[in-house]
């Protein structure tokens, strides 16, 4: 009850931000471009619109995790709130899982807003609903629980937001880009940079398995049992994040 508690406040505060709501207007006019444009283009229209839109998603959903994930710690040591909440019968831990809950469950709103208004835009041109961008909106989500996890880890070792921003992106883009890690692997690779490719192939993780934009935009289905493996492979690796920086929270101390 004091995790759901946590993440209620969590989620009523993420909501009350206005860099969300700005944030969220500036993706949902992209969303809106992206159709214009696309019934304007030569080609396959629709695609252009589903492959850009996705994106669009994607990239606002996680700007939002890193600007509100990064600053929920230091707002709370900023503001001494969070002295006054680890006083009372609260545990560590509760506290990192119900700030995790609640601005993940604030950006699966978010992100289920978007989806929803790209799913009319696309069934307003197509003439049917395209449940295939449902399943493309919920991997959004499952890769936004992950970059939450990490935006949460960095605050708990990194005291500056900004840094901790810094870190968060740049996993991002690794984890996105973690699969052309195989080629470093490979036998005729130096073996420094083979055994630190190995090292980070391990350690990142791998967005790009949760990425379906392109099979969703050519129309392709996407199995329930690669949409179960990515759920579970999401929750896995958030999990393993929110222990160590359960873990490196515990060890903090607050003045």
């Amino acid at each position: 009850m004091k995790t759901l508690a946590i993440a209620r406040n969590t989620a009523r505060e993420a909501l009350r931000n206005k860099v969300l709501y700005s944030i969220l207007a500036f993706a949902a006019l992209v969303v809106a471009v992206a159709a214009l444009f696309g019934s304007a283009s030569i080609g396959d229209q629709m695609k252009f619109v589903k492959d850009f839109s996705l994106a669009a998603i994607s990239l606002f959903g996680v700007v939002i995790a890193v600007t509100l994930g990064v600053n929920m710690l230091s707002k709370e040591l900023g503001r001494r709130t969070i002295l006054n909440i680890l006083s009372k019968p609260v545990a560590r831990w509760q506290f990192v899982v119900g700030k995790f809950v609640g601005l993940t469950a604030t950006l699966a709103v978010v992100v289920t807003c978007m989806t929803t208004a790209l799913i009319g835009i696309v069934g307003a041109f197509e003439g049917h609903l395209d449940t295939g961008l449902v399943v493309a909106g919920v991997t959004v989500v499952l890769e936004l629980m992950i970059v939450v996890a990490v935006a949460l880890l960095f605050s708990a070792i990194v005291v500056t937001p900004t840094l901790a921003g810094l870190f968060t992106v740049a996993t991002f883009v690794a984890g996105r880009s973690a699969a052309h890690l195989a080629y470093f692997r490979g036998d005729g690779t130096n073996p420094t940079v083979r055994a630190a490719a190995t090292v980070l192939y391990w350690i990142l993780p791998h967005l790009n398995r949760l990425d379906v934009a392109d099979q969703v935009a050519y129309g392709d289905a996407v199995a329930w049992s690669t949409l179960a493996l990515a759920a579970a492979y999401a929750t896995a690796y958030a999990a393993v994040l929110l222990l160590l920086a359960v873990a490196l929270f515990e060890r903090r101390e607050f003045t």
